[in-house]
């Protein structure tokens, strides 16, 4: 599954396809720009994108005094982790963290990504690789984006 391309601005220096980043919300001077809602608003903070397209229309931020590229992006493929029962590619889950507080594993980072948080539905893009969590769970790496709300 595709997912869906949004319209937003961002500086010229980083409009490049294939960059990822995650948006970290409006800036102080935001609110009274004429561009915040495609620029901000239409992206949600803490979620993490790939520009997947640029424009050719520059606009200039005013607030920040910068040149702003209109690109298209989509969510991300996040690495993960998933229970091996619901890691299959193409499925769409909801996920969960586990229950750990193990800081010091290996793969922490990947049962607690950035950009995903409990309860958000989720396409299973790439299955990568199986491995045994410390709490003796099998557990499986795998990429997931965003599912659009059905």
């Amino acid at each position: 599954m595709e997912g869906k391309r949004i319209v937003t601005l961002i500086g010229s220096g980083q409009a490049k396809v294939g960059t990822v980043f995650i948006h970290k919300g409006a800036g102080s001077k935001c609110s009274e720009c004429e561009y915040s809602k495609v620029c901000v608003h239409n992206i949600e903070p803490g979620r993490i994108y790939e520009i997947v397209g640029v424009r050719d229309k520059i606009l200039f931020c005013k607030q920040y005094e910068t040149e702003m590229k209109v690109v298209e992006v989509m969510n991300a493929k996040i690495p993960s982790s998933l229970p091996s029962k619901q890691a299959i590619t193409g499925a769409i889950v909801v996920f969960n963290a586990p229950e750990c507080k193990n800081e010091g594993c290996e793969r922490y980072e990947l049962c607690f990504p950035l950009g995903l948080k409990d309860g958000d539905r989720c396409e299973v893009v790439e299955v990568t690789e199986t491995f045994q969590c410390p709490l003796e769970v099998s557990r499986k790496k795998a990429f997931l984006r965003l599912a659009p709300v059905s």
